[in-house]
Order: C-alpha cells, then structure tokens, then sequence
C-alpha cells in the first residue's frame, strides 16, 4: 500500500478509538456501513467509464475463470488447513443479516455496480477521489463497531497460507487450461486482490491487454468476496473470508468478514491483508523482473 492511502488506515483506527470512548447503540453502523459498501461498488463501477467495450468483452470471460480458479483454490486450500488445524468443521454459525436480508446483499452489489457503470458512461465523476473518500468513510464505520480480538491475529497464517497455495495452483492451471503466459498469470494471481497495484504494472512489463486481464482477475476477486460473503461466512468464519479477500482483507471487504464471518475476526483480517499487501508489493514485480 502507497504511503499516500495511509489515511485509510487512520479512519480505521480514528473510528475504533471513537467506538470505545462511545459504543455504538442501535444497528445503524451496520446499515450506514452496507450504505457505503453500496456507494463503493457503485464508484468502482463508474470507474470502468474508459474501457473501450470491445477489449472488455474479449477480456472479461478469461477474467472470470482465473478468478474462479484462484478463489476455488483458495477456498480448497483453507478447507484442508482448517481441517488439519481444529478437526472436523464446527457447526454453522447465524450471521448477521445473513438469509434474513430482506434484499441479499450480494443482489444489492451487483446492482450498484452495474449502476455505477451506467452512471459513469453518462456523467463525468472524479472517480478517484470519491473512491478514497467512499473507502475512508466506510473503514472509519466498520473501526467504529469493531471487535478486536488480538490473539485471533495468531491464527493468520491459516488465511495467508491458504491465499498464497491458492494463488500458485490457480496460476499453474491458467497456464495449462487457458494457455496464459506463465508469468502474466503467476504476477496477477499474487496480487491477492490488490488490483490498483497488479493492473498498472502488468500493463507496464507486458501490455495493456494482460494489464487489463490482471486487474480484472484482482478487482473480481474483491467482488467475489463480497457476493459470496452473506453465504460462506456463517460455515467458514472470518478465516474463510479473509482467505479468500486476500489483501482486500484489511480494506474493501474487512466490513464482510466482520458482519458475516465471525465480528471478533477484525484483527485476524487485518493481520492477513497486510501481510498479503506488502507479499504482493514485493512479489509482482520481482515476478515481471524474471
């Protein structure tokens, strides 16, 4: 993460301090911060204005398969080290919100996406700074109704090893099943996520095209997290969805793992995504050198 996204993080601390001096009463956190994940997406959204239509289109369907790929093998991978670590899984827990939504969360996701989208091909938004004002905004409320359980930060190498095998094997079989170029696929698989990171410096070594496939594989796997958060939270906890955000775990997608994984799993989240963050800063380029 740059030096210059460190006020994120300020909003994420700011907003527990505040938590602890003023607990929250009521469940309006939850509501403000789904309101916000919505305005997320919704920028993200918009955010793709420029893409010309044609490249997105031969694009995007190999996207999605590296992006299932990769989130199944993550998930597999977790399912193994859980098993080997606590034994057989423990019963399902209710998540928040989870099947009594009246509106899945996951519905209300991709319509703001698609909105978003349709928004930006209309209107000219000065995305990027929305995106970080959105983002501040949402880790300042989710720091506000946090739990953090710090010995839950032990058990982060469960996530972190699971990311990371899943990562590998995922890159391994693009290069078989897809015929990706081995490095492309290795460089944006390691990016756990981080697609502002991955996109721009595969786009750099490689091409705009595989530039363009390496953020699309980092920015679906966020979303995957997010759609797929109201349904696995409740059997896999906080450890299974920080798996699978990746590095997005200590950002985009920690309001997930809270509300619908496990709320004491905050500090085990941030644990994971900042090692999967400064992983990733280090490992893609270092792939793209070779």
């Amino acid at each position: 993460m740059n030096v210059s996204d460190l006020y994120l993080y300020v909003g994420l601390a700011g907003g527990w301090l505040v938590g602890r001096r003023w607990p929250a009463r009521g469940p309006w956190v939850g509501r403000a911060s789904l309101v916000a994940v919505i305005v997320l997406v919704a920028l993200l959204g918009a955010s793709f204005r420029d893409l010309a239509t044609a490249t997105l289109t031969e694009v995007l369907p190999s996207a999605i398969l590296f992006t299932g790929a990769i989130v199944g093998a993550t998930a597999a991978f977790y399912l193994v080290l859980r098993r080997a670590v606590q034994g057989p899984p423990a019963p399902p827990a209710s998540a928040e919100g989870g099947t009594s939504e009246r509106v899945p969360t996951s519905a209300l996701l991709v319509v703001s996406l698609f909105a978003g989208y349709g928004l930006g091909r209309t209107v000219a938004l000065p995305t990027g700074v929305l995106l970080s004002v959105a983002l501040t905004v949402l880790l300042a409320l989710v720091g506000y109704g946090i739990n953090l359980d710090l010995s839950s930060a032990r058990r982060a190498w469960v996530p972190i090893a699971s990311a990371a095998l899943g990562a590998v094997v995922a890159a391994a079989a693009a290069s078989l099943v897809l015929r990706a170029e081995g490095t492309a696929a290795l460089a944006t698989a390691l990016g756990f996520g981080w697609y502002s990171l991955t996109g721009p410096l595969v786009a750099a070594r490689l091409g705009a095209a595989v530039g363009l496939f390496a953020f699309l594989v980092n920015f679906l796997r966020e979303g995957l997290t997010m759609v797929l958060a109201p349904y696995l939270g409740p059997r896999w906890r906080g450890e299974g969805l920080t798996a699978l955000g990746g590095a997005t775990s200590m950002d985009t997608t920690l309001y997930f793992v809270v509300r619908y994984g496990d709320p004491r799993s905050g500090a085990l989240a941030v644990a994971s995504g900042l090692t999967l963050t400064i992983a990733a800063s280090l490992l893609v380029p270092l792939i793209l050198a070779l």
